[in-house]
């Protein structure tokens, strides 16, 4: 029941549409259970040769039938606008959400499963929602409107045809229940078949030149065969449901129609009488038919609720502090004190005592052994993640008592693999601060040696980037990249400065911008290159979470320890 209660809240704003939904519902049904006296009258008119009753009773029921199928548009259309806003309310909401979630939430969840819950299973809750307006409330409604006025004609026969409700009722609650288990298996079976797809998608590069496809190929046959046999025992139960429903609605109508017959033929009860009472029981035929269908369909609904609330119930775990501060413009002053971190569900610690100061303008390059903490050291940084031990200070300032945005606003990030959104070039450089002008993004284009090929393309800087940037050579992508960061003029720079994967000239070119870009500020920067080291303020070594040296280039060279190793391997015959 939570679960109904927690979804009515997504009504409220739409409270008048519901009001005009439930008078055209009101109407509708009237207009059902009208065409039972008109039956009866029907009836009389063609015994007694009466034409003029006859005539009168065919204009009231085109007048009726006429009234209320403008109200049954209303009641559609109504029913559709508030599905429909529901939809997009919890769709929007969610998303939103997701956004305030920490990063440790994304590194968890498959992309194809969050992207199920957001398409497929709120789609599944709109068709639930539309049908419950458009079908189980006229439904309802006509059901105790038809039954009332059985009541009125005949309470025994009425009392006789409602002996099997509750075996009916109580069947369909338990095929509904079967149907919500299977249904909610269903729904993380497409999650598995999206996850698949989305990574094959996205991967198709490394399946392509592994000759995977095959292999591939097999796989996603196989999560679609076992979701066809979840959704085959799906349909095996709603394929039940109708015979069993059927039968048991044939079996009160049969006890109805010899109990009926039997009183007509005895004389206790007018044949018109009968016939008026049969057409009500055959109007109640529709609405039980429809009840046990939306049933199922609000059983689908729940298990698809679950999966959407299961995430909205999800708390990020970097959360800004009651009456956090607002983090003024920084001169790029960083200092860690014994900060320890840890990942969850893991035993070792990423990070373990890290204490350094770094003073504003620094250059700062990480070396260290691949998993030694450099990348936890850069992300704590922006505080993507907490410390579980010890402080990070900005000026001065705890990251973890000032605003979210005020921090991460004054920090600029160009990562190892370059994300570019769905559209123009200029949009891609003008991510980070919106509002700029024409000038300033020209302007950081040509300080990240954007510029030429930009305005070299046919449609210079409205040219459509593609998904992920996939219209971009890799050095096209980074300079955009670059130039995303010099336009948000950052005072804190966090840089993976990887370029193995480019030609020389691009490498030359993005190394060149990248140069620019750290004038100035402080850089953290994962250093790949000689250069980089080279032109540091200091180089942090890393291995097994902690700094073991620091230092220039120079002097940790002339130390010999474990900077000398990893440069004869990594630096040596790399170019400058």
């Amino acid at each position: 029941m939570d679960m109904y209660f927690r979804f009515l809240k997504y009504l409220k704003p739409y409270f008048i549409q519901l009001v005009g939904v439930v008078i055209c519902l009101i109407m509708v049904s009237l207009g059902n259970v009208v065409v039972i006296p008109l039956v009866g009258k029907l009836t009389e008119a063609i015994g007694a040769k009466n034409f003029t009753l006859l005539n009168l009773v065919i204009l009231a029921a085109v007048l009726a039938y006429f009234i209320k199928g403008i109200f049954m548009y209303g009641q559609v259309y109504l029913s559709a606008f508030v599905g429909q806003g529901i939809v997009r309310d919890v769709r929007s909401e969610m998303f939103r959400h997701m956004q305030t979630l920490s990063l440790d939430f994304f590194n968890k969840w498959r992309t194809g499963d969050l992207m199920s819950r957001v398409l497929s299973d709120i789609g599944q809750m709109q068709e639930a929602t539309v049908s419950s307006a458009t079908e189980i409330i006229p439904s309802l409604i006509t059901l105790l409107s038809v039954i009332g006025y059985l009541v009125f004609l005949n309470w025994k026969l009425t009392l006789l045809s409602m002996v099997m409700l509750p075996v009916l009722f109580y069947t369909m609650s338990k095929i509904g229940r079967e149907m919500r288990r299977i249904s909610k298996k269903q729904r993380i079976k497409s999650a598995d078949i999206a996850s698949i797809l989305q990574e094959n998608i996205t991967g198709v590069r490394v399946v392509k030149s592994f000759t995977m496809e095959e292999k591939e190929t097999e796989k996603f046959v196989r999560e679609s065969d076992a979701s066809f046999w979840i959704a085959m025992r799906e349909a095996a139960i709603h394929a039940t449901s109708t015979p069993i429903l059927t039968f048991i609605q044939s079996l009160a109508i049969l006890g109805v129609v010899w109990y009926g017959a039997f009183q007509v033929v005895s004389g206790a009860l007018a044949a018109s009488s009968l016939i008026a009472f049969f057409t009500g029981i055959a109007l109640l035929a529709d609405p039980v038919s429809k009840l046990s269908k939306m049933n199922i369909t609000i059983q689908r609904a729940l298990s698809s609720a679950e999966r959407i609330f299961e995430i909205s119930d999800i708390k990020p775990t970097v959360k800004e502090k009651p009456g956090a501060v607002v983090l003024s413009k920084v001169s790029g002053a960083v200092e860690f004190k014994e900060v320890s971190f840890a990942y969850e569900r893991t035993d070792n610690n990423a990070l373990e005592g890290i204490s350094v100061k770094i003073k504003p303008g620094e250059i700062i390059a990480l070396v260290g052994p691949s998993g030694a903490g450099k990348s936890t050291f850069i992300n704590l940084i922006a505080r993507f993640y907490d410390a579980t031990k010890g402080s990070i200070l900005v000026d001065g300032v705890d990251i973890r008592d000032v605003q979210l945005y005020s921090l991460r606003s004054q920090m600029g990030m160009v990562p190892q693999e370059t994300m570019l959104f769905l559209g123009t070039i200029m949009e891609n450089i003008a991510y980070g601060k919106p509002n700029a002008s024409k000038e300033e993004i020209l302007s950081a284009a040509k300080a990240a040696n954007a510029h030429e090929f930009i305005v070299s393309m046919p449609h210079g800087y409205d040219t459509f980037v593609g998904e992920r940037g996939v219209r971009l050579s890799g050095g096209q992508k980074q300079r955009v990249a670059i130039a995303r960061a010099l336009l948000r003029d950052p005072r804190i720079l966090i840089l993976d400065e990887a370029t193995s994967s480019l030609d020389t000239e691009s490498e030359r070119l993005v190394q060149d911008a990248l140069e620019k870009l750290m004038k100035g500020r402080t850089t953290f920067v994962i250093a790949h290159r000689l250069s980089t080291v080279q032109i540091a303020n200091r180089v942090l070594v890393f291995k097994e979470g902690r700094i073991v040296e620091q230092g220039t280039h120079k002097e940790l060279m002339e130390e010999g320890g474990l900077y000398k190793k990893l440069y004869e391997m990594q630096f040596r015959n790399k170019p400058a």
